[in-house]
């Protein structure tokens, strides 16, 4: 029982789709037969009721969805419902839309139990798609921890980042020496600032005064985490030439999740490649396949641009996030020798 109520928990916290939640409901059911009162207390304080929900809430439209969910299932097998899950449901429908919301995806390994992401309910918001979580980012997460030897002790540029969730997965469980988020939206980089500092600032409360700085208009944000410096800068891709003789860096991996889906944009990410890239270091790029001309037509480019790549083995993905999984491939993109 502990393990399909852990299931539901580390589920519904991520906003993972419902009917995922159906199947871990009627494992339950297998399991135990019945859900008793006592049960579906546990449910209650593991989803809806966690204190981490109650300070920083997915959407109350989800919320309301997995509370029907759980009613009907009890109702299927005859069940006495709980007097707070009805409650719990009239209080939901009583919640209008909202823009934002967050998200906590459950981490196994590092110092963080669940990195904490603000996130806009659409996939387009503010003209841009950067402000919510892609199912790129969660493989990136898993596969750089399964390596994390290409990252402790590294500096680590991260294009086209968004909300930051590969990034804080990473300083979290793999000690890079410095990591640096980067975008160009306005909207995506005050987002991310906050999630860096919800997630990073939280053990070190005193020293957020003289731990944040912002030095210019490009570095939007510089704090320290354990042993590593994260930055948050805005960085256009046609500018990292003008980027790399400001900061002097040489990164030894670049990474970038889901941001192959704008072919109008791949020469401008290349040439910033090609800058970027030296016989020592290399890029690894998620690329969630939704058209396979896309990113067809940016590995064409590539070879255009003395560029090549290899193909990485993808570990298992314990959690979707998307109703429609699409397959994603992982890039390791490097110059030609």
């Amino acid at each position: 029982m502990d393990d399909c109520i852990l299931d539901l928990k580390k589920l519904f916290c991520c906003c993972a789709p419902i009917n995922n939640l159906e199947q871990v409901l009627q494992k339950l059911k297998e399991k135990e037969k019945i859900i008793s009162i006592d049960v579906q207390k546990k449910i209650l304080d593991s989803t809806v009721n966690n204190i981490l929900i109650q300070q920083y809430p997915v959407k109350y439209s989800y919320q309301r969805a997995f509370v029907k969910l759980l009613m009907n299932e009890l109702e299927s097998i005859g069940e006495e419902i709980y007097d707070d899950v009805y409650s719990l449901y009239c209080h939901f429908i009583l919640f209008p839309g909202e823009d934002l919301h967050y998200r906590h995806f459950s981490q196994e390994h590092g110092d963080l139990e669940f990195i904490t992401i603000k996130e806009s309910i659409n996939i387009v918001s503010n003209g841009t798609t950067g402000l919510c979580v892609w199912q790129g980012a969660l493989h990136l997460a898993e596969w750089s921890y399964k390596n994390r030897n290409q990252f402790n002790g590294k500096n680590i540029l991260e294009l086209g980042c968004g909300v930051g969730l590969t990034g804080l997965s990473i300083i979290n469980a793999c000690s890079p020496k410095q990591y640096v988020f980067s975008d160009c939206h306005q909207s995506v980089l005050d987002i991310l600032c906050e999630n860096v500092k919800l997630n990073l600032l939280s053990v070190l409360q005193e020293k957020i005064s003289n731990e944040i700085c912002t030095l210019n208009d490009r570095t939007q944000l510089q704090i320290k985490y354990n042993h590593s410096d994260v930055k948050v800068i805005n960085l256009k891709w046609k500018d990292i030439e003008n980027y790399i003789e400001e900061d002097n860096t040489v990164y030894d991996v670049i990474l970038g999740a889901d941001i192959l889906y704008e072919s109008t944009s791949f020469y401008s990410l290349i040439i910033g490649l090609n800058c970027l890239l030296t016989s020592n270091n290399y890029a690894i790029i998620a690329a969630t396949i939704r058209n396979e001309d896309t990113v067809k037509m940016f590995l064409d480019q590539l070879r255009e641009h003395d560029l090549t790549y290899l193909e990485c083995d993808i570990p298992e993905q314990t959690i979707s996030i998307e109703s429609n999984h699409a397959p994603v491939k992982i890039l390791k993109v490097y110059k030609k020798k």
